[in-house]
């Protein structure tokens, strides 16, 4: 791959994955106690310029911009709190997390849904679900992926 920014966008998405695996999993699984066929969880990045789009979508401009706020305030919280606990400044911590939603989807829901809005997706959700792992359709940096998560740290 010799295109930066579509680099740093697959290097962007796969990082929320990362950084949200126990919300992946608790969603996948909450999606499995209430009987969603083959579910897949869609995560998505609510500050992205995209991702935003889609969580209004789903969840309206209210909820999404109050959860933002919300999430803004309790990073300002913690600063505050490592602040006065570290008089030295840690350069680590300036980078903010982002407001993230998670959500289980049926596979077969998914692909009408997601493939009209991300086509390049489409061959991924035309495929038959992995037995082992989550799919995850990632929405961060302007796009989104398709990756899969693991149901357990081992």
């Amino acid at each position: 791959m010799n295109d930066p920014e579509l680099e740093a966008a697959l290097d962007a998405q796969q990082t929320l994955v990362e950084s949200s695996l126990p919300l992946v999993r608790e969603v996948f699984l909450q999606a499995q106690r209430d009987r969603v066929a083959h579910p897949l969880v869609v995560l998505i990045d609510c500050e992205d310029e995209l991702g935003g789009d889609v969580a209004r979508g789903w969840l309206g401009d209210e909820t999404v911009n109050d959860a933002i706020a919300l999430q803004h305030a309790e990073q300002v919280a913690a600063r505050e709190n490592e602040a006065a606990d570290e008089p030295e400044h840690d350069e680590d911590h300036d980078e903010p997390a982002t407001t993230v939603y998670a959500h289980g989807i049926a596979w077969s829901e998914a692909r009408g849904v997601l493939s009209a809005a991300f086509p390049y997706l489409e061959p991924i959700l035309d495929m038959k679900p992995a037995p082992e792992g989550i799919l995850v359709i990632s929405i961060t940096a302007g796009g989104a992926s398709a990756l899969t998560a693991p149901l357990s740290d081992e």
